[in-house]
């Protein structure tokens, strides 16, 4: 009798604690209206005073140059934006002006500048000022970095192994970090592909080639696929290993029948300003239309507005597929 009153005992406790579980989900649910899992924020959106936007980025190897004028827009405006065709927009390197004023370019609305060679040398501080009516002016100013020689290119057909384990073409690119500095690194790859006529005329063909890797110390860019910085090899020689897919470069190369194919390497010696605002347009882009990431500020450096002003010094070495 002992233990069928125990016995019973735990029942009725048992009993209890489902009675007591199931009335706190029932109320638990009951609460849960339409709105129970949304909430409302209101956000008080401070008024936009409208600044010139600049978007100007150069290489040491460019001798024409466009930029981009506009004007900066509120989060809730929905009017187009405005291209100041009167604009004067100036380049000086060292305090010296360069070409004169840009010319405004309708057909891609941009402002264009011919010089007369190529925008280097390096160690040479730049400065881009811009005016225009209605607009408070507007400058950055930025120095040209150095260009790190690139000690060695090899290609090797079949050489390398891609992400999914399988073999693939291999490229491998070497040079020599200056020591005790921040530097800021891209790379660049493209091929000539050459036609040999039977009059005798060469024709050329230019492909842009990409290359990815399994090297952690490289970041996808925007505009550049990859990017880097010196922090894990300062001073010290480095080599990037890359892959190319299948298909990359064409298989149909026959030695002495007339066709040739030359693979091209640039190294890009980013300004810490091209660095950042390269990586963190690729963050952008890749944020947008995601709830689930967080919102991501693209870099600039414009004083009195807004935009990026850019300069990367280049390398290249080249080498002959078989």
């Amino acid at each position: 009798m002992k233990n069928i009153t125990i016995i019973n005992v735990m029942i009725i406790k048992v009993i209890i604690i489902k009675i007591t579980t199931l009335g706190f989900v029932l109320a638990l649910f009951s609460g849960c209206g339409s709105d129970s899992f949304s909430q409302v924020v209101e956000v008080d959106i401070p008024a936009h005073e409208s600044r010139l936007v600049l978007n100007a980025r150069f290489s040491s190897l460019d001798t024409n140059v466009t930029v981009l004028v506009a004007n900066s827009l509120g989060i809730l405006d929905t009017s187009g934006y405005d291209i100041p065709e009167a604009a004067k927009v100036r380049l000086f390197r060292d305090d010296e002006l360069l070409g004169g004023d840009f010319t405004y370019w309708p057909e891609r609305l941009k402002f264009f500048l011919a010089l007369d060679e190529p925008l280097g040398p390096a160690s040479h501080l730049y400065r881009m000022e811009v005016e225009a009516p209605g607009y408070e002016p507007i400058f950055a100013e930025q120095r040209m970095p150095v260009p790190v020689p690139i000690q060695s290119l090899r290609f090797e057909k079949d050489g390398a192994i891609d992400d999914e384990g399988r073999r693939a073409d291999g490229i491998e690119i070497q040079f020599t970090d200056p020591a005790e500095e921040e530097n800021y690194y891209a790379l660049e790859f493209y091929y000539d592909f050459f036609v040999v006529q039977p009059e005798g005329d060469t024709i050329v063909y230019r492909n842009s080639l990409y290359a990815s890797t399994l090297d952690q110390v490289i970041q996808y860019g925007y505009t550049y696929e990859q990017l880097f910085t010196d922090k894990s090899f300062d001073g010290s020689s480095y080599t990037v290993s890359l892959y190319l897919y299948k298909g990359a470069i064409p298989d149909d190369i026959v030695p002495g029948a007339g066709l040739s194919l030359r693979l091209y390497a640039r190294l890009y010696s980013l300004s810490r300003d091209a660095f950042l605002y390269d990586l963190s347009l690729r963050q952008y882009h890749d944020a947008r239309d995601n709830p689930f990431a967080e919102p991501v500020t693209v870099h600039g450096n414009i004083e009195g507005g807004y935009g990026i002003f850019a300069l990367s010094s280049v390398a290249e070495a080249s080498v002959v597929i078989d």
